[in-house]
């Protein structure tokens, strides 16, 4: 951390870099945290407090993934509840990685037990953006399901091959990625015939969102799509992600608090689509775990969280995936 910190200010204060900020010997650079794909650095100097991103991977397999990620927040901001971004450098001469600064927002993490109506309304925002402004920047999902059995051919890759998963855990995957299979075809014509695009950011965990005194946000738009709502509602829902970083089920009082909010934002219904793409969801959750478990057990990868690998090995443990995915896999 300390050597990419020493660069930060370096990089900073080198007058041939051209920001939209000023920043002076008093800056300080601090680590703030790390993503699986990222490293986030805390600024702070006479011009305010700022996270310097640091991308070291891409989920979408791109080569302009900071590019990618720096004009999906720009257009979001109009939002009101996304970061600002301020500028981005994906020369890869100073730094080997792409890197972008944006504003640093103070707050805490999402609590399910009081914050759901804050999710839904920000959700609300974000979904009622006119999905025409980012038709030219994201990339635009279709066959929802489809794309999800793709993912998951990836992810399961290196895992279907190695001795080093639990048997049972491999064979429950495989029976929720055979029944996502078969139905594929029939859940995305349910989708394509009744279409409903919006900007999904599809990383929806609750150290994702931002609570404020006055406003709240959601962050981290590394992997944005133009796809259905449900991709981000599903998710937020699922015990694969209030369980990520919280020890949180939500009770059907709870989820049903949310749908009433939400919906009476957005003027339209979404339990249903939900109900339909959740075994989707469920796989592209356990495939990736599958897939981050087998970087996980390659000792020279870059990033290492002990915290997270904890979790996913805990997901793919045979208990906790028979409870999740018993509607799957009778």
């Amino acid at each position: 951390m300390e050597s990419y910190i020493g660069k930060i200010k370096e990089y900073l204060l080198n007058s041939s870099n051209k920001f939209p900020l000023e920043f002076t010997d008093n800056l300080k650079v601090e680590f703030l945290a790390q993503g699986e794909y990222n490293k986030n650095y805390l600024i702070e100097d006479i011009s305010g407090k700022f996270v310097f991103r640091i991308n070291m991977a891409s989920q979408l397999n791109l080569d302009n993934q900071i590019e990618y990620e720096y004009n999906a927040i720009k257009k979001l901001e109009k939002s009101g509840v996304t970061p600002l971004v301020y500028f981005y450098d994906n020369s890869r001469e100073f730094f080997h990685e792409g890197v972008l600064m944006m504003n640093y927002l103070e707050g805490r993490p999402l609590d399910y037990r009081r914050d759901l109506e804050i999710a839904a309304g920000i959700f609300a925002r974000i979904h009622q953006l006119d999905v025409k402004d980012f038709e030219d920047i994201l990339i635009k999902e279709s066959d929802l399901c489809r794309a999800r059995v793709r993912e998951a051919d990836m992810w399961l890759t290196s895992y279907r091959k190695s001795n080093l998963p639990d048997k049972d855990s491999k064979m429950i995957i495989e029976k929720l990625y055979e029944y996502c299979l078969l139905n594929a075809d029939h859940t995305d014509k349910y989708f394509n015939d009744n279409p409903w695009l919006v900007v999904n950011n599809t990383e929806v965990n609750s150290h994702n969102f931002i609570i404020g005194g006055e406003k709240s946000y959601l962050i981290d738009w590394e992997k944005p799509v133009i796809s259905d709502p449900v991709q981000d509602i599903t998710q937020f829902l699922a015990p694969t992600t209030t369980l990520w970083k919280t020890d949180i089920l939500l009770s059907d009082e709870m989820i049903n608090s949310f749908y009433d909010k939400y919906e009476s934002l957005v003027g339209r219904s979404i339990r249903e689509r939900v109900k339909a793409y959740e075994p989707y969801l469920l796989l592209r959750a356990f495939s990736w775990c599958a897939g981050a478990f087998m970087t996980y057990m390659d000792e020279s990868r870059e990033i290492q969280n002990p915290q997270t690998f904890e979790v996913i090995k805990k997901y793919l443990e045979p208990e906790f995936l028979r409870n999740v995915l018993k509607k799957y896999i009778q």
